[in-house]
């Protein structure tokens, strides 16, 4: 792309997340607390320094950014439901967990919630991009880091919107077979909780083995919260459906050019 298109394209992404970030104006206010949590900043402080040992200071640091945006995504979207006790920790190895004691009322509710983590992070990627062919002349230490974060995010987003419990990805799917029959949600539930397993084994992934069995504890929890739920209506169904779809091809095609040569 020419100078003028990367600027322009970089003004359009900008002007996006800041429109995202407007929609969820009501997101950004929480409950207000006092007192000094030494747990949560030890954690969050310990999950940075495992970041960076692990992947070294700059995919690190673009981990952190990326997990941080996708767990206020859901955080926001949680107050934009009124939940204003919801708030996040990061969490070493683990990346980010929300935290909220209220359960949504409806399943459409619960889909918002669940896709705005990895939905939020659509035009942050796409600036980054954009924003690393812009400086690359002015520093390539800047550029680097953020195609690294425009990566980072696409991969992260991706991976969590695969069909695997409880992967985003597999909480979104199983509300929409929900609606469907609810015996089809149980069902697919636990098969997504097994694949996930499998995938450990297969690739002796000790953390993916570790999620697959949180998952199927939380698998048999699923049912009684649906039941506790108003189901989506079809139209809600249609416009979730699509609107998963639209994510998940966002951030396959920010992650192509990485994981296109696996291929």
């Amino acid at each position: 792309m020419s100078g003028l298109t990367e600027f322009a394209y970089a003004a359009a992404l900008a002007a996006l997340t800041g429109l995202t970030l407007h929609a969820l104006r009501g997101g950004l206010r929480g409950a207000t607390v006092t007192g000094f949590d030494p747990q949560s900043l030890g954690l969050g402080a310990l999950a940075v320094l495992a970041a960076g040992w692990l992947w070294g200071p700059l995919f690190g640091a673009a981990l952190i950014v990326a997990v941080v945006v996708h767990e206020f995504g859901h955080v926001a979207a949680h107050r934009v439901m009124g939940h204003v006790d919801a708030r996040f920790r990061l969490v070493p190895l683990m990346g980010g967990v929300t935290i909220s004691d209220r359960l949504p009322a409806t399943q459409a509710q619960d889909f918002f919630i669940v896709l705005l983590g990895p939905g939020i992070s659509v035009a942050p990627m796409g600036l980054a991009y954009a924003l690393s062919a812009l400086t690359w002349d002015l520093s390539e230490g800047v550029s680097d880091f953020l195609y690294v974060l425009g990566i980072v995010m696409a991969v992260l987003n991706l991976f969590n919107l695969m069909p695997f419990w409880p992967l985003d990805g597999g909480r979104l799917l199983r509300i929409l077979a929900y609606r469907i029959h609810p015996e089809l949600a149980r069902q697919l539930t636990f098969a997504m909780s097994a694949a996930l397993g499998v995938w450990g084994l297969l690739s002796m992934s000790t953390l993916l083995v570790i999620f697959a069995l949180l998952g199927a504890t939380s698998a048999i929890q699923a049912d009684g919260l649906a039941r506790a739920q108003r189901a989506m209506d079809w139209r809600q169904w249609g416009w979730a459906l699509a609107a998963y779809l639209a994510c998940f091809a966002a951030h396959l095609a920010g992650a192509w050019g990485f994981i296109g040569g696996w291929f």
